[in-house]
């Protein structure tokens, strides 16, 4: 069996059998000094000091743990180690105060992350063995207005001479309610002509609400619904050898609707939960006669904590289309957000599906050092064994065993406040591929 199979068919038995197992608190590093003895007690108030950028209210919206209730344990582990991983702050504590028999008050110590490093206009560098060096800006700061709201702009530029540029904004709460809102502009330009039907220059932007049908934080589940607006010019050396297509112009309207469960203990490192995402998105060509056309997506991702530091992290993610779509509405595999070990976008077709097995041990916890002007500056190490696997395929009988592709490696994962995770990778496969892979951002 090779390595593709192997790996599908671990990560689906892994992904959806292994049976779920409770909180436990003892696996989270969370120093109880001072608050072990009001667990079972009631909470009076909770109070947070040390925030002078996020507002307070920010703060408190994201613990479960709030005013009335009972203080548990595993709940409170639970909000302190979502609090220190995100982005604003680079440590985390809780302390109790006694108010009488069978009542406390909760005091959430945070201390923040410079403001220089969080809001910085940074240099962007990419490699990639086929498309050289990428070069660019980016500014992204994911606590605008203290709010944790994100706003980014960027920038990219590669050797091919290809351009992207992007603005958004996004809010993962409303006041107190979890609707989450964002909005988004991207334009990209092609620096060559390619021999097949490609996207020559694309304009696109989007706009999305996700509405709450859970009050949890620990699990919370939202109704997700978008519209989105693209105009794109095609074109090619050679026309496409199925329809005869040679290129157009096309401008098209795409509402989507959705669901989303998410139960993860951290944003950027969890060791716990589920998150699951199914999407359905209608797109409506405009202006060159083509019917509507139909994109189903399912993203799901499960992560089995060892301790507060090792996870084995599995993802399922599969993009099916159907209907009028056109012949350059390629989905690709390969390249360090799916297939590592192969060139970015080396397997094209007009369906996808990849998993992606990942064992995480961060043998670094993070250290806050000191330094001249911008005061705290805080990093983590962690390893990443993986072995990824997918397949694209045209028609029905494409999508076999043998038509899986698979690749394993190892990598290393940087967490800082300059990038929540810069990602370096090596993967290879068994027919003698491999490739190093650096990326930012959380991969999943």
């Amino acid at each position: 069996m090779t390595l593709g199979k192997l790996a599908a068919v671990a990560c689906l038995f892994i992904l959806f059998s292994y049976t779920s197992t409770p909180l436990e608190a003892e696996s989270y590093a969370v120093d109880e000094t001072g608050v072990s003895w009001a667990y079972g007690t009631v909470v009076d108030s909770v109070t947070v000091t040390g925030n002078k950028h996020t507002k307070t209210f920010v703060i408190l919206r994201e613990m479960e743990t709030q005013p009335g209730e009972v203080l548990d344990r595993g709940t409170l582990h639970r909000d302190i180690r979502f609090l220190t991983d995100m982005t604003p702050f680079s440590n985390v504590a809780v302390r109790a105060d006694s108010l009488g028999p069978g009542r406390c008050a909760i005091r959430i110590e945070v201390r923040e992350r410079s403001e220089i490093l969080i809001k910085a206009i940074l240099p962007l560098l990419k490699y990639d063995f086929e498309r050289g060096i990428t070069y660019g800006v980016r500014w992204n700061n994911k606590n605008f207005r203290g709010r944790l709201e994100n706003l980014s702009m960027s920038w990219a530029r590669n050797e091919r001479q290809d351009d992207e540029v992007s603005f958004g904004w996004s809010a993962p709460w409303v006041g107190w309610r979890h609707i989450s809102v964002g909005a988004g502009v991207a334009y990209y330009s092609r620096g060559d002509d390619p021999v097949d039907i490609e996207v020559l220059e694309r304009l696109g932007a989007v706009g999305y609400v996700g509405i709450p049908l859970t009050e949890s934080r620990i699990t919370f589940s939202q109704l997700l619904l978008s519209l989105g607006f693209d105009k794109s010019r095609t074109g090619g050396e050679e026309p496409d050898p199925e329809t005869g297509d040679t290129g157009d112009n096309q401008i098209s309207v795409s509402p989507l609707v959705g669901y989303r469960f998410d139960s993860r203990d951290s944003p950027i490192r969890p060791t716990r939960g589920w998150a699951f995402n199914t999407t359905v998105r209608a797109t409506y060509p405009l202006d060159n006669g083509r019917d509507t056309y139909y994109r189903v997506a399912n993203d799901t991702r499960r992560f089995i904590g060892f301790n507060e530091n090792s996870a084995l992290a599995l993802l399922s993610d599969f993009e099916y289309q159907f209907g009028d779509f056109p012949s350059y509405s390629y989905l690709r595999l390969g390249g360090p957000e799916s297939l590592r070990g192969q060139p970015i976008g080396r397997f094209k077709g007009h369906h996808r599906w990849y998993q992606t097995v990942e064992w995480r041990y961060q043998f670094l916890p993070r250290m806050v050092f000191e330094l001249p002007i911008i005061h705290e500056f805080d990093v983590g190490v962690g390893l990443v064994t993986f072995i990824d696997t997918g397949i694209v395929w045209n028609a029905s009988d494409d999508f076999n065993l043998d038509s899986f592709h698979g690749t394993g490696g190892v990598g290393l994962q940087f967490f800082s406040p300059i990038q929540d995770v810069f990602r370096l990778d090596f993967g290879f496969s068994l027919h003698g591929d491999y490739r190093f892979h650096t990326a930012t951002g959380v991969r999943f």
